[in-house]
């Protein structure tokens, strides 16, 4: 049985249900130096009201490796989500360190972008037309195909297509939940609150494979070596390779915060910090070079 990897460069291109809002142990106190040497933003703009506050509060994910993941040793969140987090509060209030990290789960994002709990959404977060017409997005900052992951050694699923009759577990509020049944009619599908929930369904053998985007497959492999594998070939949808676009999502409606979210993407492309971010973390996993997305939304 062949698999194989693939990139989740630009152009290549997911997930939770439990109702979790937590501050992470660690938010900085605001650094009033950084502060005062930021930007001048617009009087009564989102941006001036976050460097007002002295913190950016961002939703995440604690679950996701090369993403959003609690480092077991230091208690410490890393990943690519992260370290765009921290580059924005950078930003926004002159310091990294000026920056509120708050759990949040796939199904709840939009709610917590409606109830005004975080100013933005980075936590593998693709629009799509149901989203979007609660909140709104900017970038992509990442693109990625979606994929399955079965256990390794494991004949059952060589394509999308053999997923036909077997148990697939996808995370809530993600967009695999609409694609697998487009690429299998007859799969059956398992849906449980986190990825993490998905992997041990996999490794216990309760499902037998979880699709969600190829690079957060490739951070769940990183972390259990030899136990998994991603079959060969991406999810469609209609009739195109399925991609999901990672974007920053933003309350509806802001278009000044709006506009500068997506200045700001293109201001780390062109100073080669989203090369960086993206080395430090989804690169150390995924194979050949990565180029920026071009800015959709």
């Amino acid at each position: 049985m062949m698999k194989k990897y693939r990139n989740v460069a630009a152009l290549a291109a997911g997930a939770a249900i439990a109702i979790t809002l937590s501050a992470c142990a660690g938010t900085a106190t605001p650094d009033a130096g950084a502060k005062a040497s930021a930007k001048a933003f617009p009087a009564g703009s989102t941006m001036s009201k976050i460097q007002k506050r002295g913190k950016l509060i961002v939703a995440v994910k604690d679950d996701f490796p090369l993403f959003g993941m609690k480092n077991p040793v230091t208690g410490k969140l890393e990943g690519m989500d992260i370290e765009l987090a921290q580059l924005l509060a950078k930003d926004l209030t002159g310091s990294a360190d000026n920056i509120q990290y708050v759990t949040v789960s796939s199904a709840d994002r939009e709610a917590f972008l409606e109830q005004h709990k975080v100013d933005v959404v980075i936590a593998t977060y693709p629009p799509n037309p149901e989203r979007q017409k609660a909140v709104d997005f900017a970038g992509p900052y990442l693109m990625s195909p979606v994929s399955v992951m079965v256990r390794s050694g494991y004949s059952g699923i060589n394509q999308p297509s053999d997923m036909n009759g077997k148990n697939i577990c996808v995370t809530a509020g993600s967009g695999a939940v609409a694609m697998v049944p487009q690429n299998a009619p007859s799969a059956k599908l398992t849906t449980f609150g986190t990825i993490t929930e998905c992997m041990q369904g996999l490794e216990q053998n309760r499902v037998d494979g979880v699709a969600t985007t190829n690079s957060i497959l490739l951070g769940l492999i990183s972390q259990n070596p030899g136990k998994f594998e991603i079959a060969k070939g991406d999810l469609l949808k209609d009739g195109k390779v399925a991609s999901d676009n990672d974007s920053i999502g933003l309350p509806k409606g802001d278009k000044a915060f709006h506009d500068y979210l997506d200045s700001f993407l293109k201001k780390i492309e062109a100073h080669g910090d989203w090369m960086k971010i993206y080395k430090d973390t989804v690169g150390t996993i995924a194979p050949g070079d990565a180029t920026p997305p071009p800015i959709l939304y």
